[in-house]
């Protein structure tokens, strides 16, 4: 069976969509493991474990938290909140990591004079982008053992942290094996 970006490659291509621009559909990976035994249906609550790799930005963090609670929601878990003393059916945890690197794009220009010489250059142009990697891991609280576990790497605009946040933590969820309500 095609992948989601392969069809959506195939799709712009069909369209007549140029082949340049079906280049740049790049769909961000998500890996998943679930543990096949687990009735998902059953969870109804959860908790949070502190993160053992945080956001360096605590905006960022508080960002993760929020849309991840919104998307447990939605699946029908309620929070139990750290100082009430029932326990969770799990627990919850991140990992987020962001890396700054330098990208280069290089061109090729071509000069014809008339009666000169065919001088060709190649030239890049360079820019600092950020990738960032979002890991979301669900733990039986009886025994910590790994539930389910979604992970993607993902580009991250400084001008659009939250949004970028915010894909993320949704582009996870839809591996989340029950659907939201």
């Amino acid at each position: 069976m095609p992948s989601r970006r392969e069809i959506l490659v195939l799709g712009a291509m069909a369209t007549g969509v140029p082949a340049a621009l079906a280049q740049q559909l790049n769909m961000p990976r998500v890996d998943v493991h679930t543990d096949p035994d687990v009735d998902f249906a059953a969870i109804e609550t959860y908790g949070w474990k502190d993160p053992v790799s945080p956001a360096n930005n605590h905006d960022v963090h508080i960002s993760i938290i929020w849309y991840v609670e919104r998307e447990l929601e939605k699946r029908g878990l309620t929070k139990i909140p750290d100082d009430d003393p029932a326990t969770p059916d799990v627990f919850l945890r991140y990992y987020a990591k962001a890396k700054s690197s330098i990208q280069g794009t290089p061109s090729k220009t071509q000069s014809l004079l008339p009666g000169g010489p065919e001088t060709l250059t190649t030239s890049f142009d360079l820019r600092k982008v950020r990738d960032g990697t979002l890991i979301l891991e669900l733990q039986r609280a009886a025994d910590n053992k790994a539930l389910w576990r979604a992970g993607s790497e993902f580009r991250i605009d400084p001008q659009r942290v939250d949004a970028e946040v915010s894909n993320a933590v949704k582009l996870l969820f839809r591996k989340y094996p029950v659907p939201s309500s």
